[in-house]
């Protein structure tokens, strides 16, 4: 059993690390000097400290010529075939929502507010914004999806789950809304043959909303209840495509099979590919939203799934973008790209209702992509009109023809630092499979990486055995770990050094291979494109680059105060309340097992509304508060409250499925907190009391 030292079980690297002990002092060493040279209280926020993020990508008119989105440059930019700059323009705030129709009209959101931008081309060339509108009951604008006439945008908000549909006049802005549904966590919309598909990354589902006409779209048509289609985990792309009255929809996600974590291990977490097909579709080709009328009980089939494909089998590992063309006889082609693997694959049927395996083709590509717009005609395959990837890793558009991949930089971000190359390459091994890049896929054994279970270093909303008698235990955000520490529930991790030490040991687990490893960058020729990589990276090289990039992986601003500097009368009654009933546990500090970072309450509101919010709202000491079973034998860690509408579900064992539930079940007895199993006559909070308090909690 760990010793306990200040209420912090001690971490000391195992007998079997003996031997680099000195390694990991100078580790330790890095880690202390970094943390006495950061102010955390005006770290960079996650949308701006790593770099201008091109993350979308939508072919124009005949494809020469596409529409992208700088995610972290908060711009809209026009771009050529060999991704060079045309002209940019701002928009919303985090954008990451894109969708052109026939016209070239531009339609763009994010996830920094529930504005919808609406852009056309202009001579020069030039993008104008000629309208802006927002989505009513929203939080974000994660996806966009139109359709192909122009009558209808469809909205999601990944925040609240709310998915609408917009019916737009000629200029392209809304005239009316419709509430089509809500699921948790919506990341992308796909639409085609009259259904509108959702990926709802922390419900593991896509669903599927059948989009039928009734009358005129100022009727406000109905929508029958959707169609689910579920894995063991989170789906990370989808795309749709329509022939006849056959719809087909593929989706890459993680393999469908409970997360294993027995004998210090990860097993079952290939990536995989799926292909659904959907009942026929209504005969319009107009497409029509739900209205706010309670949904009506499904009278159509339910979903088929066609295949399921390992894709890590093939080299593609966490595919976030795919494409899909049907050609009218039974069969379909996809085209797809791991961002943790340099790999594109295109995946062929002859006939889909066959339940024959695809033929696959593979050629070197580039990791780090999260969409792809294939050449617009076959003079793509000699390279004179290549196919254009968004790629955040590299900060950059990579085209790829008939030759070798070639990375075009975008323009830097207007704000923020300048990152370290150790940075660069510790995103590379955070997100990529870098770290173990001898895995294989065979049963249990998988190639993964990080993002596996922790989309966009967030969770994906599993709640996994952990392999230890009973316990299980959710996933939980890997922003905000450096002044965040003891790392995780167990808190055996008591430094950052000591926790990526033990990564590297867990991610090579079954491979055969020893953690305390080296690599060559020229058996990597991606990593050229970062630039100043040593030609050969040590073991302790590449632990402090994974630390540097943790370093720099801050949370994204909190949308709820975005725009504001003040509490609301219910805010402020809940700040009240947390600091009474709460903040003895979660405390109001910048650095989580530091008492001297306490910040004081009359200086809340302040860092509360500032785009950092950088205060953890946590403690190093183990609490036992009912929620059973107990991941450490002196119960769990504080967890950091920093951006708790983020996480889902909440507490180690997963049992509250909202923040209402949280604040619910809390009680007081006899000196004692209890977030679950309170005795009987225990004190509660008032309704009143709920409503204030989760009005304080949205804002952290």
């Amino acid at each position: 059993m760990p010793s306990q030292t200040g209420g912090v079980a001690s971490s000391a690297p195992p007998a079997a690390d003996d031997e680099h002990l000195a390694e990991l002092a100078e580790l330790r060493r890095f880690e202390d000097e970094r943390r006495r040279r950061t102010d955390f209280a005006a770290q960079p926020s996650g949308d701006r400290a790593l770099g201008s993020d091109p993350y979308q990508l939508r072919p124009l008119g005949d494809g020469s010529r596409l529409v992208g989105l700088l995610r972290g440059g908060d711009a809209v930019v026009l771009v050529d075939r060999r991704g060079r700059e045309l002209a940019r323009a701002p928009a919303p705030p985090s954008p990451t929502a894109l969708a052109v129709d026939g016209a070239e009209r531009i339609w763009v959101g994010g996830t920094g507010s529930a504005a919808i931008a609406v852009y056309r081309l202009a001579d020069g060339p030039a993008l104008v914004r000629a309208a802006t509108f927002r989505v009513t009951g929203a939080w974000t604008v994660r996806a966009l999806a139109a359709s192909k006439d122009g009558a209808w945008l469809y909205a999601a908000d990944e925040r609240s789950g709310l998915l609408s549909a917009l019916a737009l006049d000629r200029g392209g802005r809304a005239i009316r809304q419709y509430r089509v549904g809500q699921c948790r966590s919506p990341i992308q919309l796909a639409h085609a043959g009259g259904w509108l598909i959702a990926n709802c990354l922390n419900e593991h589902a896509l669903l599927a909303y059948r989009l039928e006409p009734q009358g005129a779209p100022s009727a406000a048509p109905t929508a029958l209840a959707p169609l689910r289609m579920e894995i063991d985990g989170p789906f990370w792309s989808v795309a749709a495509a329509a022939a006849g009255d056959l719809t087909i929809v593929a989706a890459g996600g993680v393999e469908d099979h409970p997360l294993e974590r027995k004998n210090g291990g990860f097993g079952y977490i290939d990536s995989f590919l799926y292909l659904y097909s959907l009942p026929g579709s209504p005969a319009s080709s107009a497409s029509f939203a739900s209205s706010t009328a309670p949904a009506q009980p499904a009278r159509a089939a339910g979903p088929r799934r066609l295949a399921a494909v390992n894709l890590s089998a093939e080299g593609v590992v966490t595919p976030k973008w795919l494409t899909l063309e049907l050609d009218g006889d039974g069969g379909a082609v996809v085209q797809t790209a791991g961002y943790a693997s340099s790999v594109l694959a295109t995946l062929s049927w002859r006939q889909l209702a066959s339940g024959r395996s695809p033929a696959v083709a593979t050629r070197p590509f580039m990791p780090g992509t999260t969409d792809w717009s294939p050449s617009p005609s076959p003079a793509g395959e000699n390279g004179r009109e290549p196919g254009l990837a968004a790629s955040p890793l590299f900060d950059g558009w990579i085209a790829a023809g008939e030759g070798a991949p070639e990375l075009v930089s975008a323009a830097p971000a207007p704000h923020g630092p300048m990152r370290s190359v150790e940075s660069r390459v510790g995103e590379a091994l955070f997100f990529t499979t870098l770290m173990a890049p001898w895995n294989r896929s065979d049963g249990k054994l998988s190639r993964f990486t990080c993002e596996t279970c922790h989309f966009e270093a967030y969770g994906d909303g599993r709640i996994h055995f952990t392999g230890r008698g009973a316990v299980h235990s959710t996933t939980k955000p890997l922003r905000g770990l450096f002044n965040n520490r003891p790392h995780f529930s167990r808190a055996l991790d008591r430094t950052m050094a000591e926790m990526v030490h033990a990564e590297f040991r867990v991610a090579n687990r079954w491979n055969g291979r020893d953690p305390w490893f080296s690599l060559e960058a020229a058996d990597f020729p991606w990593l050229a494109a970062t630039g100043g990589v040593p030609a050969t990276l040590s073991p302790l090289y590449l632990r402090r680059a994974l630390m540097s990039f943790l370093m720099d992986l801050t949370f994204e601003p909190n949308q709820a105060v975005r725009g504001r500097r003040h509490f609301s009368d219910s805010e402020r009654t809940g700040a009240a309340l947390f600091r009474g009933r709460c903040e003895s546990c979660h405390r109001s500090r910048l650095i989580a097992e530091e008492p001297a970072s306490a910040v004081p309450f009359e200086s809340w509101e302040e860092l509360i509304f500032s785009p950092q919010g950088p205060i953890v709202w946590a403690s190093s000491e183990y609490r036992k508060t009912g929620v059973e079973p107990y991941v450490h034998p002196e119960g769990a860690r504080t967890s950091s409250l920093r951006r708790l509408v983020r996480k889902f579900p909440y507490f180690t064992n997963g049992s509250a499925r909202t923040l209402g539930d949280v604040v619910s079940r809390a009680a007081w007895a006899k000196g004692a907190f209890f977030h679950d199993s309170a005795p009987g006559g225990a004190e509660h909070l008032r309704v009143d009391e709920q409503v204030a308090l989760l009005a304080f909690l949205e804002l952290l």
